[in-house]
């Protein structure tokens, strides 16, 4: 009888600073992974490489090639190096195995000789991702760590630098580009004779000098009000890693790290461009929550996005192709009239409200929460799952032992040895089970009740009646009340406890709502079918 042939994947990765060194090469991984699989004779079908991207995420060219061949079913084992191969994420290297794990398809680590198509691999191979996760979460730290050493040494660490400046690599510090800096003098002085940002902008944009971004469509108020506000210019940098300016000197100050700089502008002109800024309430932005629609709305005409808009009358959305900035070429603007706020936000919730009250949409709304919440508890009860089952299988191996020398007479030494090494193992499981269950149990107690709440929700939803065409007729508001008290609360700590959007924006997020503005109407799509808002006395030129 011929055995069966096992058909492998191999898959090898590198990130960019990994490339050339020995033990994790894509070289020495392809040779390492041919030795083994040529040893076990194991038919190798492909190899899989990401070359340079990074083991956080699943966005990999390679990584995708592999999954999409194996729900194929054009192999039964994925064989990879190390696991950290496959991802240094603890979550996705679980749900990476588990999806493999749908598809039929074992997991398999040469260096850690881990073969999740048996119980104990899989155990392993969960405790072994922690250590990955941790160590990656290690190399992010050190990073950190040699970025603050650098600023402290007063050199520049890393990313672009600053306009006005350039980056001298032989020692590391910055140092005063000629022309970008008469161009940030030139910014000063005018604003401290009285002159608005967007007159400054709109100056340099009409005399086609390139802002910092040359990509970029010219220069903005904002760019002009970055540079007025930034201590650099005057001599000192003021930094710390992840953390803005704006915060570090007004929240974090003591964590601020002094580097001095070549100044551009003198202390007389930066202290007047200060007093100017403190002057004008308009350089403070208002403080407002985020509005219903920010973000969602796009031009039918121009195709550029709506912004806001507030003044002391009324709120509205305007397009961006009306605005100077996007027409630098010549081009016409965009002559979609501006979106009274309230008015479309109202008309906008009547629809969203009408979805809730529809038995048939509503009950889609519930399942997919029902279904979010079941693959939470599913994945949450894996991590604990086989963490327990191994305890277990430990404690029964333990007593078979005790018998088995009692009966068998096994030798002594040959016994502590096997009792010692159980002993190990179950320590170290216990170890990181009191790690990771109280938070985890926690979570997933809750998230069990959730979804028992929202599976009696619908379960009600079976007290509507049928129709002869199929279409459900409400009888039990129940269900429809609740959601709507729901997504009225405006919390977003309700919706993490209760696993449903607790804010109106959420819901549109969940509903995928996007809005298309023309002259004469205002379409939405969504996942269900939205009647378009007709335009009235609604808009302003």
């Amino acid at each position: 009888m011929v055995d069966k042939i096992v058909r492998v994947a191999v898959y090898a990765r590198v990130s960019t600073q990994e490339q050339a060194v020995e033990g994790t090469s894509l070289e020495y991984q392809q040779e390492q992974l041919e030795k083994y699989c040529e040893s076990r004779g194991w038919e190798i079908f492909q190899l899989y490489v990401d070359a340079g991207y990074t083991g956080k995420d699943d966005n990999r060219p390679g990584l995708k090639r592999l999954l999409t061949d194996a729900k194929l079913d054009l192999f039964e084992k994925v064989v990879v190096h190390k696991l950290d191969r496959v991802s240094r994420n603890l979550r996705l290297l679980l749900e990476l195995e588990e999806k493999l794990k749908e598809y039929g398809v074992a997991l398999f680590s040469i260096k850690e000789s881990i073969d999740t198509s048996f119980a104990i691999g899989r155990t392993v191979f969960q405790v072994l991702g922690l250590v990955s996760e941790w160590e990656r979460e290690n190399i992010v730290e050190r990073t950190k760590s040699g970025k603050l050493q650098r600023y402290r040494e007063g050199c520049w660490a890393g990313g672009r630098h600053p306009y006005g400046y350039d980056y001298d690599k032989d020692t590391k510090k910055l140092v005063i580009n000629k022309s970008e800096a008469a161009v940030v003098h030139r910014i000063f002085q005018l604003y401290s004779t009285g002159k608005s940002m967007a007159y400054i902008a709109n100056t340099l944009n009409s005399e086609n000098i390139p802002p910092r971004d040359k990509r970029g469509k010219g220069w903005r108020v904002s760019a002009i009000r970055d540079i007025l506000a930034n201590p650099m210019f005057a001599g000192t940098q003021y930094v710390n890693y992840g953390l803005h300016i704006s915060k570090l000197l007004k929240e974090n100050p003591k964590d601020a790290i002094k580097i001095k700089v070549p100044r551009i502008v003198s202390d007389v002109l930066w202290k007047s461009a200060q007093e100017h800024r403190r002057g004008n309430k308009h350089v403070q932005p208002m403080k407002r929550e985020p509005w219903l629609l920010q973000g969602l709305i796009t031009c039918g005409l121009c195709g550029h996005s709506f912004m806001i808009q507030p003044n002391h009358k009324r709120r509205t959305y305007n397009c961006r192709g009306r605005l100077r900035i996007t027409h630098l070429d010549g081009s016409p603007k965009c002559i979609v009239p501006n979106l009274d706020a309230d008015w479309l936000e109202k008309e906008l919730w009547e629809r969203i409200e009408a979805i809730l009250n529809d038995p048939n949409k509503l009950k889609s709304l519930l399942q997919e929460t029902i279904d979010s919440l079941r693959n939470r508890e599913e994945e949450l009860f894996a991590r604990i799952q086989p963490i327990d089952k191994r305890l277990t299988q430990i404690d029964e191996q333990k007593a078979r032992l005790a018998e088995d020398w009692v009966k068998l007479s096994i030798n002594p030494v040959k016994r502590r040895e096997i009792q010692q090494n159980l002993q190990n193992e179950e320590n170290h499981l216990r170890s990181i089970r009191s790690n990771i269950d109280p938070t985890q149990m926690e979570e997933l107690e809750h998230t069990r009740g959730i979804l028992r709440f929202w599976e009696s929700q619908a379960k009600s939803m079976a007290w509507n009646t049928e129709t002869e065409n199929g279409e459900m007729v409400r009888n039990v508001d129940k269900p429809h009340e609740i959601v709507l008290r729901i997504a009225g609360f405006e919390d977003k700590d309700v919706s993490k406890a209760v696993s449903f959007p607790a804010t109106k924006r959420e819901l549109l997020d969940m509903l995928q709502v996007r809005l298309v503005a023309y002259d004469d109407r205002v379409e939405v799509n969504a996942i269900f079918t939205v009647e378009p808002i007709k335009r009235l006395l609604c808009t302003s030129s």
